[in-house]
């Protein structure tokens, strides 16, 4: 449990590809990286930067709906970049000028899939997608359209909005096909998960009546859906290989792993009920409530059927985290806490180890831990860079002052790429 990290963190990485798809190294294509749990295989990061000195800034570009031209805090999306070799992808949600918010709410936002070089922050192309007809409109401000992070396979980019649409384009930004995704009536409008891809499918999470649901990444047709009523808008499952089987964990309403062949389900455990990404380390599976709770666990995910009696191992009291997701390193779970705490957890028990005050810290953008040692809170705001021990000690303080922090940042050849309201951020050593 307390081998040095960077032993094990690449064979994590490797694995994970292996089993997942087939990404270059350098490569973030979707939510929480390659793995879907945090990590990045890159080291010696940049520690500082600042967006008004400029320090590290390699560039900075422009975001239609951007300039702080209001406080809509649903333009231009709370979704988070990837990249793909030389091409970083985001999707943006952006409402037509002149209008203030309470005019806006029976108005969907436009949306889009912008593409940038990444060796100057250059738009590439800017595709309109079609919005769906949804039956609610979002009007939550913690559910905008755009928040949930696209995915690519290098071939394609996949994309989903809160207005129930998912599409699929290719690197041109020529639409390949685009699906309207069927809803709940009675939901909590908008989407907060992302899609996540496994072999020819792109799987889908939250939106639909029955659970999960894979789609053909060639046409969008329906591969499997889950026969359940859990469902879950916020967290994004990720692929784990648990023991010798690749599974699918999912956090709806509890947490739960499936073949990502077929969606069968393998397992259920109904503590605790999670709203954030999945987090994996010691043979373990951490959850908590991520918005709306304060209640961790960590439970065994060896089993078939209902674990719940069985095997919960921990629980312990997690206060004011809010849309933001953990990381485990070394045998313990990092995580924000509000917006003043950086708190630490023993894998082994669940005990508190420490905590620190970090005024400002996000509640909402999740840590990236890397190789040598560093964990990474990067977002448009406030950022914190620690040492990844249980002593929490802060190496560096960042900020870019871009209005707001919700989103997470990519990480790609060397260099940290972070959309804010205003700008699309790279930051590099200069």
């Amino acid at each position: 449990m307390n081998e040095p990290r960077r032993s094990w963190l690449p064979a994590l990485i490797t694995l994970t590809l292996l089993c997942v798809q087939s990404v270059h190294a350098s490569d973030w294509p979707g939510w929480r990286g390659p793995t879907g749990l945090g990590y990045c295989d890159e080291k010696d990061l940049p520690l500082t930067w600042n967006g008004k000195t400029g320090e590290n800034i390699v560039w900075k570009t422009l975001l239609h709906g951007g300039a702080k031209r209001d406080q809509d805090m649903t333009s231009p999306g709370w979704s988070c970049p990837i990249v793909w070799k030389d091409r970083v992808f985001i999707t943006t949600a952006i409402f037509p000028e002149g209008f203030s918010h309470k005019e806006r709410l029976p108005i969907i936002a436009e949306h889009h899939v912008l593409c940038f070089d990444v060796k100057d922050g250059k738009q590439l192309w800017n595709t309109v997608i079609p919005a769906g007809k949804i039956v609610t409109l979002v009007a939550n401000i913690y559910h905008g359209y755009a928040v949930s992070t696209p995915v690519t396979d290098g071939k394609s980019v996949f994309a989903l909005f809160s207005s129930g649409v998912l599409v699929s384009l290719d690197f041109d930004g020529k639409i390949l096909w685009r699906e309207e995704l069927p809803r709940l009536k009675d939901s909590e409008p908008g989407i907060c998960s992302s899609p996540i891809l496994f072999d020819d499918s792109v799987i889908v999470p939250g939106l639909q009546d029955m659970g999960l649901r894979a789609l053909y990444k060639k046409d969008g047709k329906v591969k499997w859906e889950q026969k359940t009523k859990f469902r879950n808008t916020m967290s994004t499952p990720a692929l784990i290989r648990i023991q010798d089987k690749l599974q699918l964990i999912h956090y709806p309403g509890g947490i739960q792993g499936l073949d990502p062949t077929t969606g069968d389900l393998l397992w259920t455990c109904k503590a605790p009920s999670s709203q954030s990404s999945p987090v994996f380390g010691a043979g373990l599976l951490y959850a908590d409530a991520c918005r709306g709770g304060n209640k961790g666990a960590a439970i065994d995910p060896i089993g078939n059927g209902d674990l719940s009696k069985t095997n919960v191992k921990w629980e312990s009291r997690v206060e004011g985290v809010a849309g933001s997701s953990a990381i485990f390193v070394d045998g313990y779970i990092y995580r924000s806490s509000g917006n003043s705490f950086i708190r630490c957890w023993s894998i082994k028990d669940g005990e508190l180890a420490r905590e620190i005050n970090a005024p400002r810290i996000t509640p909402s953008a999740s840590p990236i831990a890397t190789p040598d040692g560093r964990i990474y809170w990067a977002n448009p705001g406030k950022s914190y860079v620690i040492k990844a021990n249980p002593k929490l000690e802060v190496l560096a303080t960042n900020d870019l002052d871009d209005d707001y922090d919700f989103t997470t940042a990519a990480i790609s050849n060397g260099r940290i790429y972070v959309k804010g309201r205003s700008y699309l951020w790279c930051i590099g050593k200069k």
